[in-house]
């Protein structure tokens, strides 16, 4: 099969060995439709991902997508041909934190397209756990949104938890795929939702309020006078997104952090002079992503036109070059 590896310096398109099998006592091989290439993606490609010890050697990058299943185990639930998405995580359920509950912080974690083989190749092998049947009449543009899309129902299920909270005044940071399905989430809501981007982000606020955004800002020529608000949602990736983030969040206040920057940026002073209550997730619970697959049966309409743009993967370069500029929403490898 072919597949995009990442040899610690550079990406190569090239035929490589289907393996990993032997990490997964349920292995299931999935035939990758769609990709989704996400800002850790780039990260890892640039040479700024924030532990590179943890990076497979000649690993295959990618951790967002969709597929069929194309072998399964014997006795397995899935049979070939069965349309599914799959989680990026596959904890232990033995370290301390398993043990509690927090397996998205497993110490011992397999993470697909970080420290076991990716997405951006024509198979993927993964344990029969991470795998959740969808049905056949969700295409694809919308099903590879699951993975952003579960990480959005965590911030929701983390925000709302045991609260009964009025309409809240939302400002969402930074308008990529991880904003726009919050915003989405939020309206649906009846939460007031304002998203703020930056130059270069006029399709993407765009979509920001054709999916119920009350007001789109950009940042650079943003009003003088801008208001705060109860709730701040940072996916901006960048140092001076979270420290407008910061600035935005009423006190007393919640800021709800997505942004993966390894730029410095505020200081503990800051935090603590904003009054605010913050509250960060890594990766998503099994649930999220059961959450994500209702929504798509029920509500996947509403997930139209956020997969923007596809790239042959031999356009590699071309693909990751566009990615890292503000146009489109989400861009994806087809590897039908």
């Amino acid at each position: 099969m072919k597949a995009l590896i990442y040899d610690g310096k550079s990406v190569i398109y090239q035929d490589v060995h289907h393996r990993d099998a032997e990490f997964y006592s349920r292995p299931i091989k999935i035939k990758i439709q769609l990709a989704g290439i996400c800002s850790t993606d780039l990260k890892i490609v640039d040479g700024k991902y924030y532990n590179k010890a943890l990076l497979k050697p000649n690993g295959i990058l990618g951790h967002e997508g969709c597929g069929h299943v194309a072998q399964s185990s014997p006795g397995s639930l899935f049979k070939t041909g069965d349309h599914v998405v799959f989680e990026t995580v596959f904890p232990c359920q033995k370290c301390d934190t398993c043990v509690k509950g927090l397996t998205n912080y497993c110490s011992n974690w397999l993470h697909i397209g970080i420290n076991t083989n990716g997405t951006f190749s024509e198979y993927l092998t993964i344990d029969e756990s991470m795998v959740h049947k969808i049905s056949k009449d969700i295409p694809p543009q919308i099903s590879v949104l699951a993975e952003p899309l579960s990480i959005a129902q965590n911030s929701m299920a983390s925000i709302f938890e045991g609260r009964q909270d009025k309409a809240l005044t939302v400002a969402v940071v930074g308008p990529g795929i991880l904003g726009v399905l919050h915003t989405l989430l939020l309206a649906e809501s009846d939460h007031s939702v304002d998203v703020f981007g930056v130059s270069g982000d006029d399709q993407r606020l765009e979509k920001a309020l054709s999916l119920g955004a009350k007001n789109a800002f950009k940042t650079d020529v943003a009003p003088a006078k801008l208001q705060q608000y109860d709730l701040v949602i940072d996916s901006s990736n960048t140092s001076s997104g979270i420290t407008f983030a910061l600035s935005r969040c009423k006190p007393g206040g919640h800021l709800r952090i997505l942004n993966l920057s390894t730029e410095k940026s505020i200081s503990a002073s800051d935090i603590v002079k904003s009054g605010c209550r913050i509250s960060t997730s890594k990766g998503i619970h099994h649930s999220h992503m059961v959450t994500a697959c209702n929504y798509m049966e029920t509500n996947g309409h509403k997930l139209t036109g956020l997969t923007t743009h596809f790239f042959s993967p031999n356009d590699y370069q071309q693909a990751f070059n566009f990615a890292r500029n503000p146009k489109g929403i989400k861009s994806v490898f087809d590897f039908n």
